[in-house]
């Protein structure tokens, strides 16, 4: 089976966003056996994209199409595509009350130039849009199944996990008996990774490996396809497999389940009832991001404070001010007071804080860019440790800053629930 996936967008094509459209519809296919063959890139002009539709549908089988559905002049893929197929545009109804629906729910009123959205060529079917206004759709033209999806990533892969999955395992009978494992591991660089588990299709040869490189995170995928799923042989292969590969990784998987580290920091606090703050400095609020982007993280986020300035610590989280005089604020003492004063402040069991150096100026040759000191406090705990990285880009230090602080606490909380 030939897939392709073609983005479209002037955007796209200038740099000013980056496509990990591709990369996650690359993943969803081979998740179902299909491996993509070709991925293209065309820009808002519709006489290009009708012709790059026309060239792939008569030499692939399936091609998952983003971006151009919106309201705008620039939004031409429904256009382009009915040119492809010499098919007429229409207003879709069942597009249509889609999007009213979803203006509804949100106290909005449909206008025209929404409308447009609904203009599909005959013939398609609409694919339901659950987190916007753009419906999709899909059609076959000549040999090919296209896929017509929104370019926004929220809106795109929900459309392509609930609405085109169930249509192409119809569409081509795919067997949906795929087993896959999830381990998420940090700390090791992703070609240590594959080095490490260099020799898993020999020892596997049944099963094969996936990975995404989410900086600093790497999630290593287990896969076993043509497999009944209730069969207990291949349940087994696969846990053999896994518990190998988790071996091979240096005491570096933090979640067997494919978690983020924040994703597990939050089942581990929730079952054990306990509550969480934090202080941040050079992490500027990223920890605090992570944390709540997990739902249900309200049942034990209490607190977070960025106190980007001295003053701020000292006078929100009580830091000594003869603390940041004598050591200054990246040190492990700091770190410390940050970590104690949110705790008592919010009223929480555990707090973790972060005070660093991302560059790429205001370094020394004792505190250099990179440099970060993070302080963790607990009914148990009263801790701080300094880490020192050198990637020279501001944003992957704040990453590895607020992952590391993370990590830190992880760590802590299974050593403590465990013996509890």
């Amino acid at each position: 089976m030939i897939a392709h996936i073609l983005s479209t967008g002037d955007e796209v094509l200038l740099g000013d966003i980056i496509d990990t459209n591709s990369g996650f519809l690359c993943q969803g296919l081979k998740e179902m056996g299909i491996e993509v063959q070709k991925i293209m890139a065309v820009g808002d002009d519709v006489e290009a994209i009708a012709n790059v539709i026309e060239e792939i549908s008569h030499t692939a089988d399936i091609c998952l199409v983003t971006g151009g559905l919106g309201p705008t002049r620039d939004d031409l893929t429904a256009l382009a595509c009915s040119r492809a197929a010499g098919k007429k545009l229409e207003l879709n109804q069942k597009a249509l009350a889609s999007m009213q629906s979803y203006f509804a729910i949100r106290g909005f009123v449909l206008n025209k130039d929404n409308e447009k959205q609904a203009l599909l060529p005959e013939t398609s079917r609409v694919l339901i849009n659950h987190n916007g206004t753009a419906p999709g759709f899909y059609m076959k033209i000549n040999n090919c199944l296209f896929f017509f999806m929104p370019g926004v990533p929220s809106e795109m892969k929900i459309m392509f996990e609930r609405e085109i999955k169930p249509v192409l395992a119809d569409e081509f009978s795919l067997n949906d008996d795929i087993l896959i494992e999830r381990l998420t591991v940090f700390g090791l660089p992703e070609s240590r990774v594959g080095s490490l588990l260099n020799e898993f299709k020999t020892k596997f040869p049944r099963m094969r490996l996936g990975f995404r490189a989410d900086f600093p995170v790497i999630e290593v995928k287990i896969i076993l396809m043509d497999s009944d799923k209730d069969n207990k042989k291949a349940r087994s292969d696969i846990a053999k497999a896994k518990q190998w590969a988790i071996e091979q990784l240096e005491n570096k998987v933090v979640s067997r389940q494919g978690l983020s580290i924040a994703q597990k920091i939050g089942r581990l606090l929730t079952k054990e009832k306990k509550t969480l703050a934090i202080a941040e400095s050079c992490t500027g609020g990223l920890i605090s991001n992570m944390v709540t982007d997990v739902a249900g993280s309200s049942d034990y986020f209490l607190f977070s404070g960025i106190t980007y300035s001295n003053d701020a610590k000292i006078n929100i989280l009580n830091v000594q001010e003869k603390t940041i005089v004598e050591y200054g604020a990246v040190h492990e003492k700091t770190a410390l007071e940050m970590a104690q004063g949110a705790r008592l402040k919010a009223g929480a069991d555990f707090a973790i804080s972060t005070t660093g150096i991302a560059g790429p100026g205001g370094g020394t040759k004792e505190k250099p860019v990179g440099m970060v000191c993070i302080g963790l406090a607990g009914p148990s705990v009263l801790m701080a440790r300094t880490y020192k990285f050198s990637y020279g880009d501001r944003l992957r230090n704040k990453k590895m800053f607020a992952m590391m602080a993370l990590e830190l606490l992880r760590r802590h909380l299974v050593s403590v629930f465990k013996a509890a």
